[in-house]
């Protein structure tokens, strides 16, 4: 019997830097979130160092961490991230496992609580000389170079500004199950889920300040307009299913909509009779002209944020704003003038008039 080795499951979520004064990196390792911090060798200032011989590695990195954040191509920037967060593998790694091994590995990954709110540790990168061994000493949060800020301190006027529906149940995030994650960050989650039995959708985050400026606070306010003005099945457009919740301080921490099983439009198409092609986009249309007489808009319309379900009909998702190069112009983003250009392009698209080279 041939021994296999588990793959770790990482992801880095965010980078910070100043200019010298030390960086971090924060990343989720196998279900927990793991924060890296690196200060410079002398205590001031990794700038001091750039010009010496024997430049501590530690100063070095910081540089690697301040050059990605600051970077424009995707390319380079994957290449000093990798280069960062290999150092801290080859020194953590074991380190890592030890710690996340007493945590309960089935909650870690069913419960949407520890999505949300993981259990964090804080460590401090250390490498003195040029060439010697780097080594990652535990700290508290407070001696952290940037705090990970996931506790969900409650603000009443952030949740007076949902508008929220007094007939939407609320769940707390202990009460769901993630069953497939499609996004994942630091105390961020887009997942289908299950409540009380049944299939839903969410997008909810851990942050302290609950949705206050997401797209996640507008697509809720316009899954609540929906669903005041269109009488259940009346548009296909996912439903407003329940509110998500800080168990504690009752903060609104994200929301559950139907989920709608099938494949998007963009994955799908390419196989499409013309007959589907011709029924798609006259339900497309339709949704969008129902919206836009009521005073609401789509948003970032383009064929990847089109669902086609298993009876083959097409449904509108995604309506937390933004707009898609290519499909709607930044400068008509958010109106129906938006909506109207990306159904121009979808509809050319359907007819087998266009591509979607620029459509993520």
């Amino acid at each position: 019997m041939v021994e296999t080795q588990a793959i770790d499951d990482i992801a880095v979520y965010e980078l910070h830097s100043g200019t010298g004064d030390g960086a971090d990196m924060v990343f989720g390792f196998n279900g927990c979130l793991v924060s890296v911090s690196i200060f410079p060798s002398n205590g001031s200032s990794s700038k001091d160092t750039q010009e010496h011989k024997d430049r501590p590695l530690q100063d070095h990195f910081i540089d690697v961490i301040e050059k990605a954040t600051a970077c424009q191509d995707d390319d380079e920037y994957e290449e000093l991230v990798d280069e960062a967060l290999a150092v801290i593998l080859d020194a953590g790694r074991s380190l890592f496992h030890q710690l996340i091994s007493s945590q309960d590995e089935q909650a870690l990954s069913k419960s949407l609580y520890h999505y949300l709110f993981p259990p964090s540790f804080h460590f401090r990168l250390e490498a003195p000389a040029p060439t010697s061994s780097v080594s990652l000493k535990t700290i508290d949060s407070s001696e952290a170079y940037t705090t990970i800020d996931i506790d969900s301190g409650f603000d009443q006027s952030i949740d007076e500004d949902l508008e929220l529906n007094p007939d939407i149940p609320h769940f707390t995030p202990e009460d769901i199950s993630v069953t497939e994650v499609f996004i994942h960050g630091a105390g961020t989650i887009t997942a289908a889920v299950q409540v009380q039995g049944r299939a839903m959708f969410c997008k909810s985050r851990g942050r302290a300040g609950g949705l206050f400026g997401t797209s996640e606070a507008q697509e809720l306010k316009r899954l609540s307009e929906m669903l005041k003005v269109f009488p259940p099945k009346a548009i296909k457009v996912p439903q407003l299913l329940g509110y998500i919740h800080h168990k504690d301080t009752q903060q609104i921490l994200g929301f559950l909509r139907q989920w709608v099983p099938g494949r998007r439009l963009s994955d799908v198409i390419a196989a499409a009779a013309a007959e589907k092609r011709q029924k798609w986009a006259c339900q497309i249309r339709q949704s969008i002209e129902l919206l836009h007489q009521n005073g609401l808009v789509w948003g970032d319309g383009k064929p990847s944020n089109i669902v086609i379900d298993d009876k083959e009909d097409a449904w509108l998702i995604d309506f937390g704003g933004g707009y898609t190069r290519g499909w709607v112009g930044e400068e008509i983003a958010e109106t129906r003038q938006g909506d109207e250009q990306a159904l121009r392009k979808i509809t050319e698209l359907l007819s087998g008039g266009e591509d979607m080279s620029s459509d993520p």
